[in-house]
């Protein structure tokens, strides 16, 4: 009698469990933690975000949306817009394409500096020095002004661009790099990548650029500009799908990773 009393009770227990209504999650209301969690980890994480059904037959209060519980990040004020970066990116085609004196003192800081291996190499004509490939390739405007200002102008087309707070990256090719080169032998496609630091100024522009990264296919410069002639390739056919996957035709090893 008395495990069949202790049974009963069980059961009760249980069955008083089952119908007690879920605090959190009934009528779609999510679940409040109270200051309750797992050895105190979930004190104060989570908000309420809407008042429990009261039990009387009402609606629960609505619950707005939490989101994905992040803020948009406010953007400074000095941050340029998407019309500033188009802008940046159409300067550097400028100083390539269509390269002005007055220009380049206008939009390039006086501590202004470039980087770029490519240009780099370039000067060596292939070799690793007597310029450090990867060094500076201009410490200042005034280097810039006396390097670049006395080059060619070249063919320069802007494909892309993207822009942060203070830098824009632009994606570009130019389908004659040996122009103006009394060597010009080709015109292999070079496409690179610029990046672009600048700072808020009182110009005309409302900024001036402070850093250039660039980096762009040294290798198609140097052969259209006749440094080097390319050796002949011996290529097959593309690759095809094959029932064992796709055949992966072989290439001449160029240390290329």
């Amino acid at each position: 009698m008395r495990f069949t009393a202790i049974a009963l009770a069980s059961a009760a227990l249980t069955s008083t469990a089952l119908a007690a209504p879920s605090p959190g999650w009934e009528h779609g209301v999510k679940n409040v933690w109270n200051g309750k969690g797992y050895g105190g980890w979930g004190k104060h994480k989570q908000k309420d975000y809407g008042t429990p059904p009261s039990g009387n037959g009402t609606e629960p209060t609505p619950i707005p949306d939490p989101g994905n519980g992040t803020c948009p990040t406010p953007v400074p004020d000095n941050c340029i817009t998407d019309d500033q970066a188009n802008t940046i990116a159409d300067i550097l085609r400028q100083l390539i394409s269509g390269y002005t004196l007055e220009l380049a003192l206008e939009v390039l800081t006086e501590d202004f500096i470039d980087y770029s291996s490519a240009v780099n190499i370039i000067r060596n004509r292939g070799n690793d020095y007597p310029f450090t490939v990867n060094d500076l390739t201009f410490e200042n405007r005034a280097e810039f002004v006396a390097g670049h200002g006395t080059q060619p102008p070249i063919p320069f087309d802007v494909l892309k661009v993207w822009h942060g707070c203070d830098t824009t990256t632009v994606q570009w090719q130019s389908l004659r790099s040996g122009n103006g080169s009394p060597t010009e032998s080709n015109d292999v496609p070079v496409v690179g990548l610029g990046l672009l630091k600048t700072i808020p100024a009182d110009n005309s522009f409302g900024f001036q650029i402070s850093e250039l990264y660039s980096e762009f296919n040294s290798a198609a410069w140097l052969v259209n500009n006749g440094v080097f002639t390319p050796s002949a390739v011996t290529t097959s056919a593309l690759p095809t799908a094959t029932a064992g996957g796709v055949k992966v035709r072989s290439l001449p090893h160029l240390n290329v990773i």
